[in-house]
């Protein structure tokens, strides 16, 4: 028994290697072939790495493109503002506004007067920033330090309409609208801010619901 078993390790040419770190005896085609499956689990491991990767790029571009899309919302309100500004002076100091003008003037006071949650949030940044941020909530139901971070189209939008309302000194908001905003914003606050609420499949369902039924209310109380 003993000589066939020297035989056996003679003939073979058995080696000892250690696979995933435990002692593996075998012959040099099988270590080799244990050295190949170790060597597609590695590769699998860096597809894995590499797929997660790439993801948390994509979420990464869509939040930027977000960002950019609202930044230029931004800056082209902004330029009716400073437009306006312009044509402000050419009706009062120089008398000479042309239709053009007037038209320029009642845009920009339609933005001033209206929300912007985006870029107003940004007055509240800095050591020279503003400090009342409870008349920005106020305004936008959400602290301005939050409203800094939402990138979502949707949710800036309907901030915006709740400042419009609130601000408006012809018209009176309805209690059913001011109380289907705050539980909007309850929940979305609850939700830690998920902006994928409208997302098909999310788990943020009840934050959907409450935004079209705040979407679709009579915002203003009738002037009869």
């Amino acid at each position: 028994m003993k000589d066939a078993c020297k035989q056996v390790l003679q003939e073979e040419e058995l080696e000892l290697e250690k696979v995933r770190g435990e002692p593996f005896v075998g012959n040099r085609h099988g270590l080799g072939f244990t050295g190949l499956l170790e060597r597609v689990h590695e590769l699998e491991q860096r597809d894995v790495l590499k797929d997660r990767k790439i993801t948390s790029l994509e979420d990464k571009a869509n939040s930027l493109e977000d960002q950019l899309y609202t930044l230029k919302l931004s800056i082209q309100e902004y330029s009716h503002v400073r437009n306006a500004f312009i044509s402000t002076f050419k009706r009062d100091k120089l008398n000479n506004a042309t239709e053009l003008d007037i038209d320029i003037i009642r845009k920009g006071n339609r933005i001033g007067h209206g929300g912007d949650a985006a870029m107003d949030a940004l007055l509240y940044e800095g050591l020279n920033g503003r400090r009342d941020s409870s008349m920005f909530k106020e305004l936008y139901g959400i602290h301005p330090a939050d409203v800094v971070k939402i990138t979502h189209k949707e949710t800036i939008n309907i901030l915006n309409i709740h400042a419009r309302v609130r601000a408006n000194t012809y018209k009176t908001g309805t209690d059913k609208f001011y109380q289907r905003f705050s539980e909007f914003v309850q929940l979305f606050e609850g939700s830690d801010y998920n902006e994928s609420y409208l997302t098909a499949g999310s788990q943020s369902a009840d934050v959907a619901c409450a935004y079209w039924s705040l979407l679709g209310c009579q915002r203003y109380q009738d002037s009869r």
